[in-house]
């Protein structure tokens, strides 16, 4: 009996120390940027900077605005987009899915990409009738992307001057109705995130 008891106290020992070798110290992730939709790529909604805290957020001064000016009440436009932080520059959207970037300091337009233009929108879909919750951000060396969905199609605007990729999809753009096995070219095909 007591055999057993040591022996079940030996295995419990090894399997805590095993565990607890698990948590070490210094091990966690950076959550001081904000460059994907959520936060981070768990979509924690959290970031470890300590600058601004319960204590003192009600000091917080408006700094800057920004209007898209593309906004359409009679149709209850909105945004749900959840800007992206990247190398000091803030990517969303607007009410109309308009791609836009701004320094994040001072507010100040870079650029604007417009996904409705006639030359892009041959599905004729009006962008008001889904929103976006959020953009991407990817980067290989200097190569530095935003990608985004605007009614059926995905886009690929490069980062730091606004326009489309062309080496992605078709002219910078992949139609959401391809690739599915079937002909859905009447219905409406959307992703919001």
């Amino acid at each position: 009996m007591m055999k057993r008891i040591i022996w079940s106290f030996l295995g419990f020992s090894g399997m805590a120390l095993f565990f607890l070798s698990g948590c070490q110290q210094g091990n966690h992730p950076d959550y001081t940027q904000w460059s994907v939709y959520g936060g981070s790529s768990n979509t924690l909604h959290y970031s470890s900077l300590t600058q601004i805290d319960t204590n003192n957020v009600n000091q917080l001064k408006e700094v800057w605005i920004y209007h898209t000016g593309d906004a359409d009440t009679a149709n209850h436009s909105q945004i749900q987009c959840n800007p992206i932080v990247v190398k000091g520059v803030l990517y969303a959207t607007s009410p109309r899915l308009r791609l836009f970037a701004l320094d994040a300091a001072t507010g100040k337009p870079l650029w604007v990409f417009n996904p409705d233009s006639s030359s892009m929108n041959s599905k004729g879909f009006q962008f008001i009738l889904n929103n976006n919750r959020g953009v991407t951000y990817w980067a290989r060396g200097e190569d530095q992307r935003i990608l985004y969905t605007a009614g059926c199609y995905i886009y690929c605007v490069n980062a730091r001057s606004g326009k489309l990729v062309p080496s992605f999809g078709s002219d910078g753009r992949v139609d959401l109705h391809d690739g599915l096995g079937r002909d859905v070219s009447n219905l409406f095909v959307t992703s919001t995130s």
